[in-house]
């Protein structure tokens, strides 16, 4: 039977190795996030003139996955929900006054037309994580990453609160998310080794995986 998963959290919270870890071991067919070098450089570096644009290309390469998994006969897992969109990151940039309400207004009409369309997932999974092992996890990515990246480098700074405001959004949207939900703590599961590969035969994934199996069953279940 097809299932499909969402992965919902902060930046490095660990959703792409979650990801990796279901399509490794349960022949789950993954769908990365769209990520542009440049969108997130020019957004990073000023994100007042580059909100709303970075806002509309996020929210349509979003969508086009998700699209492309609930036409797909085959399980799939992505490393970001729709509603993040909207309720993470539009509404970080319309508090922060980097969104006019018209702006807004407007990426949230899109959303509503665009998501009838696109059933809800099985299970959205959300990994919290800490701010200090977020900004850990960054620094790590940046090594790895390089250029494609290095707009995420400011975040490290000891006076940006944009992790710590994102950590707050989520924990006013994760308890309105009506769907499946699975909320798990991200510093519990040893899942990398320190050269950046991910353990995906170790007792942690085994038991991580059996949570999320149960998670799953449980929506089954519940139809």
């Amino acid at each position: 039977m097809k299932q499909t998963i969402g992965i919902m959290g902060n930046i490095s919270a660990g959703k792409t190795t979650l990801c990796k870890l279901i399509e490794k071991r349960w022949d789950f067919v993954f769908y990365p996030e769209e990520v542009d070098e440049l969108v997130l450089n020019f957004y990073y570096g000023n994100r007042r003139e580059h909100a709303y644009n970075t806002q509309v290309f996020f929210l349509s390469s979003r969508f086009r996955n998700w699209w492309h998994m609930t036409i797909s006969p085959h399980s799939g897992v992505t490393d970001r929900i729709k509603e993040e969109d909207i309720h993470i990151f539009t509404e970080k940039n319309y508090r922060d006054k980097f969104l006019s309400k018209s702006e807004k207004m407007i990426l949230a009409h899109q959303f509503d037309a665009m998501k009838h369309n696109i059933p809800e997932p099985d299970l959205v999974i959300y990994p919290h994580t800490e701010v200090d092992e977020l900004k850990a996890r960054i620094e790590k990515r940046l090594v790895k990453e390089g250029k494609v990246r290095e707009g995420e480098r400011g975040l490290l700074a000891s006076s940006d609160t944009y992790l710590e405001d994102l950590n707050e959004l989520y924990a006013e949207f994760f308890p309105l998310y009506q769907g499946n939900k699975l909320r798990i703590e991200s510093k519990d599961w040893n899942l990398v080794n320190d050269d950046g590969t991910i353990r995906y035969d170790s007792e942690e994934a085994d038991r991580l995986l059996q949570q999320i199996k149960d998670a799953l069953n449980r929506n089954k279940y519940n139809d």
